[in-house]
């Protein structure tokens, strides 16, 4: 096989509409149950990249069992890791509008993609669009199962839907700086956006998608959203989501990356959220100085914290001698 050329050629030679972009690592099972939500798509005006970081040939051999039409398949000729095969795949295609699907992930309808597109379509002006999500335990799903199958399950403990509140809207329509505070739009798989000149930024693994939203409505603040969850989120105690949430000190720097990127010293909401961070993690003052911060701010959040501590576990000691 000839590494980093494509395998499976595209059907339609024409320039495609909407490019749904796979950064793969493994995940066989994963890649035939997202090709399966994409070939049952009744939006049409696609291609299909798959950009394969894995050091094997499963991937390859579920794309092209797949059947999907306009697929073109690439072997990294080296390992990029997880941000630099977004950009891979991204650089590799073709359309006006990109979405980035991960591995774990699928369409939860078979209108999902038509209803993102029209959500760009109907805002010419919007840089991206963003939907709300199905969060689901892959324990759950079967090997094999149709992707659609359980789009009308209600939600349950190994499902329940995630979507931007009103009070998280209101915030982001306000400053889209507001997204340091947290990813009210989502994960990638939620995301379409017009094709642009910016890349994800290989310096950072828990925060590149939030600092990539953050610097494209900094060029361009215009979005639109649905509430509808029409994609799902495969969810898993193994993935590098969940070593991430763990990282104390990958989440302080990738936050103070940001505070210092986008300027957001001065600003209260933003200066308390970085020590909020800093000390979630158990962080001292000394850890947090060299991003900027206020030691006042550090210091004042700091006795919040510890004063709503004491209170939870006073409340925790009453129960237990109250019953």
């Amino acid at each position: 096989m000839q590494r980093g050329k494509s395998r499976l050629k595209a059907a339609n030679e024409e320039m495609p509409k909407v490019s749904i972009c796979i950064p793969a690592y493994r995940n066989p099972a994963g890649i035939a149950r997202l090709l399966a939500s994409v070939k049952g798509q009744t939006y049409t005006d696609y291609e299909v990249v798959v950009t394969d970081d894995s050091p094997d040939e499963s991937v390859r051999d579920a794309a092209l069992l797949a059947g999907v039409k306009n697929l073109r398949y690439y072997k990294n000729e080296t390992r990029l890791g997880a941000s630099g095969n977004w950009n891979e795949a991204v650089r590799r295609s073709c359309g006006d509008l990109i979405k980035m699907m991960h591995h774990d992930d699928w369409f939860a309808a078979p209108d999902s993609l038509e209803r993102l597109v029209g959500l760009l379509e109907e805002n010419p002006s919007a840089a991206l669009a963003f939907c709300g999500t199905w969060q689901v335990s892959l324990a759950e799903e079967a090997a094999g199962q149709d992707p659609f199958e359980s789009a009308g399950q209600k939600p349950s403990a190994d499902r329940f839907s995630r979507c931007i509140s009103q009070e998280h809207l209101d915030l982001l329509k306000k400053d889209w700086r507001n997204l340091f505070l947290g990813n009210y739009i989502g994960a990638p798989s939620a995301v379409l956006y017009r094709k642009n000149r910016l890349e994800y930024a290989k310096e950072l693994t828990w925060l590149v998608d939030v600092e990539y939203y953050m610097r494209l409505l900094r060029e361009n603040f215009h979005f639109s959203c649905t509430t509808e969850p029409l994609v799902c989120i495969g969810v898993s105690a193994g993935q590098l989501t969940r070593k991430c949430e763990q990282d104390g000190d990958l989440n302080l720097r990738e936050y103070g990356y940001l505070f210092r990127e986008f300027g957001l010293q001065g600003t209260l909401a933003y200066e308390t959220k970085l020590a909020e961070v800093a000390l979630a993690y158990h962080k001292t003052w000394k850890d947090v100085r060299p991003y900027g911060a206020v030691k006042e701010i550090y210091c004042r959040t700091m006795w919040k914290k510890r004063a709503k501590d004491l209170r939870f576990l006073a409340g925790v000691a009453k129960k237990k001698v109250f019953g």
